[in-house]
């Protein structure tokens, strides 16, 4: 008996305990706006260091953050700790929602009902509160070389779809050109807690002049629900625009982030003269618009007709950018037997994503151009039948008959000694003829050879100029080739061997330390060019003296 009693008074002792240690929970408004946020306080005087279990609220609500506070009350020669946390949270949609039960240790709070009307339908949004729409527009740059590519995004955040009337501005600048890029596109992110549909418009903007540009602010407007008009403009935006980074012989600036150049006759090697040949050049350039790339192939030759039958200018926007081609189509049509010579194409162009001058290469194409086929032609035979006479018979018809026979016996043997005359003088003119033939063979070859030689050097000269040593190195092959006439040469050291030159191996030798090494110097190529041009000056000293000895063995 006595024991029941002790279990009754130690319940009535600990009662107002288990009362007191009961969780509460309060919001500081039960009806907000979509985009607001609100204070949820949990208030508990437990004494242990149990922390709220917050996973419940992941559902429908952002968590914007957390405070804890520890309070102390002091009653009746006692003291009272109760711990409280205010959690700051913000709601992913709208409707009438609950604020679930929130476990404490162990005991748990009762939900909360709360209304979130929507946001457009807020007459005086506070301050922080998220925006139903807003815009933002921004560019991947701030400062880029004239004539280089910046893209520009335009993002319209709303949280209810957009109005069909819904218009959006596109950037403009009197000092850049600005084309749209891909099409619209939607997606949804998180803004402060909040998810948003972003309506993304994308631009390539091409700055034309130096200093620093404007692009106009954009304008967007729209009618929401409850006829309410938005009018919203971004912030204007400036570009400050470098000059170019350097100049070269054909006064190209071309900054991008690739170049490449190719063609339809990587394996062509024979032509037939009197024939005609298309050639297809095709540069590729991203980031820049195609109204910019250069034309490509020269049209003079004087071994062949060059006609520049199409040009073609294509642009592929992407989402990274606008990507390029021009396509020039020629016919080509041989003039002379021997070596054709098309020469090299070099472009120089400035890579944007390394800082550095590059040249896009378009080695140089020889094609051997032989004689036309013969064709057979075969014409028929007509075989001509004459009317027979019957003979005469008569004596006084023997004589005439014996009088022509007589004549034409004479004519044919006249016409034997004449045929066989005529037969020598022929077969001594096809000799001469044929020699004639083999002289201007050779003479076509020798200025086929003279003109490759020429066009090679050529394009050394500009490799040199522009202190490209990898344009140079392939350049300077080529030329040699051409210059000692021998096609299997294809390395700078045989080059050395041909030239037996010590100046000129030097240069070599500095050619191939830049080349191979991390030697940040700029390379110049202005003495391996003089070099190279003594060397073409003594060759055509040592041709004029063995023609003038030649001249004076024939006399």
């Amino acid at each position: 008996m006595q024991i029941h009693r002790f279990k009754l008074l130690c319940i009535l002792l600990l009662a107002p305990l288990y009362l007191h240690a009961a969780v509460s929970a309060k919001v500081d408004q039960s009806t907000i706006y979509q985009g607001e946020k609100l204070t949820l306080t949990i208030e508990t005087n437990q004494t242990n260091e149990s922390r709220p279990d917050l996973r419940a609220l992941q559902n429908n609500y952002s968590l914007l953050g957390t405070k804890k506070i520890t309070l102390s009350q002091h009653s009746t020669g006692s003291v009272v700790t109760k711990t409280r946390w205010e959690i700051l949270i913000r709601p992913t949609s709208e409707g009438e929602l609950l604020i679930p039960a929130i476990k404490v240790g162990p005991e748990m709070s009762l939900e909360i009902p709360i209304s979130v009307l929507p946001a457009a339908q807020n007459p005086a949004p506070s301050e922080g509160a998220l925006r139903p729409i807003f815009l933002d527009a921004e560019l991947d740059k701030d400062t880029l070389y004239i004539n280089g590519q910046a893209i520009l995004k335009a993002r319209i955040y709303h949280l209810a779809p957009l109005p069909l009337d819904a218009n959006l501005t596109a950037p403009e600048s009197k000092d850049a050109l600005i084309k749209p890029l891909e099409e619209q596109k939607k997606y949804t992110t998180i803004v402060r807690g909040q998810r948003y549909t972003v309506t993304e418009n994308s631009y390539t903007v091409f700055p034309r002049e130096e200093g620093d540009i404007e692009i106009s602010p954009l304008f967007f407007s729209a009618t929401l629900s409850g006829d309410s008009v938005v009018e919203l403009n971004s912030s204007p935006l400036i570009i400050a625009v470098l000059p170019k980074a350097f100049t070269n012989e054909r006064n190209l600036w071309l900054p991008a982030k690739s170049i490449h150049i190719e063609d339809n006759l990587p394996t062509l090697s024979q032509a037939e003269a009197g024939s005609t040949f298309n050639r297809i050049i095709t540069m590729e350039a991203e980031g820049l618009p195609a109204s910019a790339l250069p034309s490509l192939s020269a049209l003079q030759n004087e071994l062949a007709t060059i006609k520049l039958l199409n040009v073609v200018l294509e642009e592929q926007m992407t989402e990274t950018g606008i990507i390029s081609q021009r396509i020039e189509e020629l016919e080509i049509a041989p003039k002379e037997l021997g070596e054709l010579t098309l020469p090299a194409i070099d472009i120089p162009w400035w890579n944007t994503e390394v800082e550095k001058g590059k040249t896009a290469s378009l080695s140089a194409r020889t094609i051997n151009v032989s004689p036309a086929s013969a064709s057979e032609i075969a014409d028929p035979m007509k075989n001509k039948t004459m009317d027979g006479q019957a003979p005469v018979t008569s004596t006084s018809n023997s004589k005439i008959l014996i009088w022509l026979l007589t004549i034409i016996s004479m004519l044919t043997t006249l016409g034997c000694i004449y045929s066989f005359n005529r037969l020598r003088i022929l077969q001594k003119a096809s000799r001469q003829t044929e020699a004639e033939l083999l002289q201007q063979q050779d003479l076509r070859k020798q200025v086929a050879s003279d003109i490759a030689e020429k066009n090679t050097f050529q394009a050394l000269s500009m490799a040199c100029n522009q202190n490209n040593p990898e344009i140079a190195q392939l350049r300077l092959i080529e030329w040699a080739q051409s210059f000692w006439k021998d096609n299997e040469l294809h390395s700078l050291e045989q080059v050395c061997e041909y030239a037996q030159n010590q100046t000129f191996n030097f240069l070599v030798l500095d050619l191939e330390q830049h080349l191979y090494s991390q030697n940040p110097d700029l390379w110049q190529g202005d003495l391996l060019l003089e070099a190279i041009d003594k060397l073409r000056n003594r060759h055509q000293r040592q041709l004029l003296d063995m023609q003038a000895g030649d001249k004076i063995l024939s006399y």
